[in-house]
């Protein structure tokens, strides 16, 4: 998002009585977020790493819904890793709906 967006999407919610500070603070955060057009891939082990725990871990968040993952194959599958990056710096807000 450009910086022109970002300064108007500001104005609307600094102007907006109906939201909360915290409503917006989320909003600001989100239109912040840098999405690369092209998602760096890794596998299981690598999402791991970023995240520092257990390659189960990584398919437990996956059944929870926490991370998304793409499978190329039976054995293959494949994480977007600026998606793991985001979700070991902000948590649970950082993951996708």
């Amino acid at each position: 998002m450009n910086a022109t967006t970002q300064k108007v999407i500001e104005t609307i919610l600094s102007t907006d009585g109906s939201v909360t500070p915290e409503q917006r603070e989320e909003i600001l955060r989100a239109c912040s977020r840098k999405t690369s057009a092209k998602p760096k891939l890794g596998g299981v082990r690598q999402a791991a790493e970023v995240l520092g725990c257990h390659p189960k871990t990584i398919y437990r968040y996956v059944r929870k819904g926490l991370l998304h993952s793409v499978r190329y194959s039976r054995r293959k599958i494949r994480f977007d890793l600026n998606e793991v990056e985001a979700f070991a710096m902000n948590g649970l807000s950082g993951a996708r709906p």
